[in-house]
């Protein structure tokens, strides 16, 4: 049913949503909701399946601004805006609302943890209620989301935690510092959303690689913290597997461990 439901969506989005569904084959698998990195698109979906450590359904899809490069225009970008949560949050919708899911499971790589914080944030608040109306959300879907969320369990690998750190790494890079000032006046910087989290119950895989290659460790420890303070029930796994970009073995075992 899932598989009819995604495949005869009518994408509300002006760009190629890329839904994408690899089915469990086993009856009673959870759902996990892929959100890839920056630079990278659907194939996050394949790219988890292919290290063979979960039997859940996968569902990926694109981010608005996918396969961006570095070559591309950041002021044109939709990072740090709703504009770039919207599209996560009606695949969400079409999971718990379309399908009756109770139970989801959100994976976050890189800036597509930035993007989950970013969405549970937008969940637990009422500021951007008029904008996910426009992709089927109100108030008690919202709620049913809400709970199928607690019910499930979050992964952040690697989440983008700002992009001050970032820049911190690489140097004062213009795209990058485009997308700084946008995700500080919308108040999105993933580290600050945390705060927003506050009174949500969820089941949270916090995972970092040390060290990072790509975005750095600056603020790994106060990423932590205040994770950790918003949400109790928040595991933290720090290994040394590779980097960014690598098969993250450890996270993985931790949650075939909490879900089996």
């Amino acid at each position: 049913m899932l598989i009819d439901i995604l495949k005869n969506s009518i994408n509300p989005f002006d760009y190629d949503l890329g839904l994408k569904v690899i089915q469990s084959d086993y009856a009673n698998a959870k759902t996990i909701i892929c959100c890839h990195g920056y630079g990278h698109n659907n194939e996050i979906a394949d790219v988890i399946n292919s290290y063979k450590v979960v039997s859940d359904t996968l569902i990926s899809f694109n981010f608005p601004d996918f396969n961006i490069t570095d070559q591309s225009d950041h002021r044109k970008s939709s990072f740090g805006t709703i504009d770039e949560i919207l599209p996560l949050l009606y695949v969400i919708k079409l999971c718990v609302i379309d399908d009756k899911q109770k139970s989801i499971n959100l994976y976050g790589f890189s800036a597509g943890g930035g993007a989950v914080i970013n969405a549970l944030a937008f969940l637990n608040q009422d500021i951007f209620d008029d904008r996910l109306k426009e992709v089927g959300i109100t108030s008690v879907e919202k709620k049913l989301i809400i709970d199928a969320l607690e019910s499930g369990v979050i992964i952040l690998d690697c989440p983008l935690k700002s992009i001050e750190e970032i820049l911190d790494l690489r140097g004062n890079w213009e795209g990058f510092q485009i997308l700084a000032h946008r995700y500080l006046i919308n108040n999105m910087c993933p580290i600050e959303a945390i705060k927003k989290l506050s009174g949500l119950k969820l089941n949270i895989l916090l995972h970092f690689q040390n060290p990072d290659d790509i975005l750095g460790n600056r603020d790994d420890t106060i990423f932590i913290e205040t994770l950790t303070k918003i949400n109790e029930n928040t595991k933290v796994i720090i290994a040394a597997e590779g980097g960014h970009n690598a098969f993250h073995k450890k996270l993985w075992q931790a949650y075939n461990l909490i879900t089996f």
